[in-house]
């Protein structure tokens, strides 16, 4: 990313809607039966992109990091951080997704390089390490029920 390819493969696939099974898809027939009439009981898979799960995960972590229930979720400074980071973030995933992304885009680095700060802060107010720990450099399993801890 801070190259500026927006073609670049992993780039493209943490921003494309189809890129990650989010529920795999199961069988619907009871006792072995399909009872549907067309005889297809073949569940479908729900896909989203990982952009859209860190999206949905920070809005969510950053509503629970609040002090009492009379503030509107809009107004915490986890949410309205979150709320930055997206901003810039989404101006990234417009040059990905557009019908031409380019081989090198400057502006679409600074949205990055911009983005990466507020995610510093906003990782700060949740108290978890920053972005150069080190800790977010392997890949984690986002698989239910795995190991959630960060080792």
């Amino acid at each position: 990313m801070v190259r500026g390819d927006m073609t670049d493969a992993n780039v493209r696939k943490f921003f494309d809607p189809l890129g990650v099974v989010v529920v795999e898809a199961k069988r619907k027939d009871v006792n072995g039966q399909c009872t549907k009439k067309d005889g297809d009981c073949r569940g479908k898979e729900i896909r989203d992109s990982r952009y859209n799960d860190m999206k949905t995960s920070m809005y969510l972590l950053g509503n629970a990091f609040r002090i009492n229930q009379q503030k509107a979720p809009d107004n915490l400074p986890t949410v309205k951080a979150a709320k930055a980071f997206f901003k810039e973030m989404d101006a990234v995933e417009k040059s990905v997704n557009g019908k031409k992304p380019k081989k090198s885009d400057p502006v679409s680095v600074g949205h990055y390089a911009a983005a990466l700060d507020i995610l510093d802060q906003y990782l700060d107010l949740v108290e978890l390490p920053p972005t150069e720990s080190g800790h977010y450099d392997r890949e984690f399993d986002t698989l239910v029920g795995e190991t959630s801890r960060i080792m």
